[in-house]
């Protein structure tokens, strides 16, 4: 049986933790005594277990096991230094699934030579637990103030809601509905994500219902079984989303709608990404993907390269379409191997080139390259367009774990994508400062997509 440790019956034990996490890093801190746990029957071996109440640091070089539920105080931090492994102990059932709460801030520092781990046993990283959704997420409240990811990777979220969540309480998601890898909502706040990387989701990867938001140079896989997006922002975020790779994505790689109420409205620049194989998963008809403004949403989409993926970019139609006068796209390059995802280029449920009434000036712009089944390859150096069927990621044939997708999706020096992007607009914000560190917002580039020639 498993039992929290009290102070008092565990004076003597919590003296020799409290040494051991010294030796490790003097900058450890945690908030309760109740988040270290004493185990008399499991082991875990060199993993330290967590739970409940956490602030300061964990790591440098730990790996942790995270047993319980854990909470980031308002206005306290939570910093995982390099090299930081957490091990979510959960099996995807009510219960015993859990997830991190932030109510002040988490700061995931890794590096590129130590970068941050937060998933699952290597016994349970499997091809048959990629949709599973085996833990809870990252939690985000309203009263949050910043989330930061850097060179960390978190896999295997997704897990049902339960009714202690704050995402339930808050009326996000119903009980029993699965919870996204990262959820965020406090429009004053950060969300900042760089060289990093979600994988392997039940749902979307990441939610945003608010926050001035970076997210770059990032890799997204296998998001979402039957429906969900890497990345779905609502009204009050404001943001860029740049040089990142989406693969096999069950909607859109990134999707913009102005609902939920909030202020500022939602304004999001998408450019020079890839995106491969999105948009087959979506089970509800008339959906697909790969990028998609609607519902009062504005912003600019650039120089972004959409191979073998349902939908090219997706202006929602009258009704429910985004802010028109505050829109701009071009330099889009478009792939496919079959009919089906030709016809998808310029959607027919959306505005782009379809001649509707009040709308009939929205035409293809002549900087996107598109053609016919087979034209246009991109040329990735590791990675052969053409090669699927749809019903193959319908089926979910395609399920693997993919690696290394920034040597994978880079181009060939004959690409047709290079130098066919346009530098002529500016992000939303030069610049992001947050807890002391300037993160400078990567400009648009000449080529087209995520990753330029070798």
């Amino acid at each position: 049986m498993m039992k929290k440790m009290n102070f008092i019956n565990g004076t003597f034990l919590m003296l020799s933790l409290i040494v051991m996490f010294s030796s490790c890093s003097s900058d450890n801190s945690f908030a309760t005594d109740d988040n270290v746990v004493v185990d008399d029957e499991q082991d875990f071996g060199d993993l330290i277990p967590i739970e409940g109440e956490l602030t300061g640091t964990l790591g440098p070089n730990e790996s942790y096991i995270v047993i319980g539920d854990i909470f980031v105080p308002e206005n306290e931090s939570l910093t995982l230094l390099e090299g930081t492994t957490l091990i979510m102990n959960g099996d995807g059932r009510p219960g015993n699934s859990p997830e991190i709460n932030v109510n002040g801030s988490l700061y995931s520092y890794g590096t590129e030579e130590a970068p941050i781990y937060i998933g699952v046993d290597e016994d349970q990283r499997t091809e048959q637990n990629i949709f599973r959704g085996l833990w809870g997420g990252i939690i985000g409240t309203d009263k949050a103030e910043n989330l930061v990811l850097e060179y960390t990777t978190i896999e295997f979220a997704g897990a049902p809601a339960e009714p202690g969540s704050s995402i339930v309480a808050e009326g996000e998601l119903d009980e029993g509905e699965p919870r996204y890898a990262v959820y965020w909502v406090k429009p004053e706040g950060h969300f900042i994500m760089l060289n990093s990387r979600i994988a392997y989701t039940k749902d979307d990867a990441i939610r945003l219902n608010g926050g001035k938001t970076l997210i770059a140079h990032s890799e997204f896989a296998f998001n979402g079984e039957t429906g969900g997006e890497s990345v779905n922002t609502k009204s009050g975020v404001v943001g860029d989303f740049c040089y990142n790779v989406f693969y096999s994505v069950a909607t859109n790689g990134l999707k913009a709608a102005n609902s939920k109420g909030r202020q500022p409205q939602c304004n999001n620049n998408y450019y020079n990404n890839t995106m491969v194989g999105c948009g087959w998963r979506r089970s509800q008809s008339g959906r697909g993907g790969s990028l998609n403004f609607e519902n009062g949403a504005r912003g600019k989409s650039f120089n972004n390269l959409v191979a073998d993926s349902r939908y090219g970019l997706r202006l929602f139609p009258p009704d429910d379409e985004p802010d028109m006068a505050n829109m701009r796209w071009g330099n889009h390059m478009y792939y496919g191997n079959h009919e089906e995802v030709v016809e998808g280029f310029h959607p027919s449920n959306g505005i782009i080139g379809q001649n509707l009434p009040g709308y009939e000036d929205i035409v293809i712009p002549e900087s996107d390259i598109f053609g016919d089944i087979g034209e246009n390859d991109p040329q990735f150096v590791g990675y052969e367009v053409g090669t699927f069927e749809p019903n193959d990621f319908r089926n979910l044939n395609d399920v693997r774990f993919i690696e290394d997708m920034f040597e994978t999706f880079k181009l060939q020096s004959t690409s047709p994508a290079l130098n066919a992007g346009t530098t002529d607009f500016e992000p939303i914000f030069s610049e992001y400062v947050v807890n002391g560190r300037t993160y400078q917002t990567p400009l648009p580039s000449t080529f087209i997509g995520a990753l330029g020639a070798e």
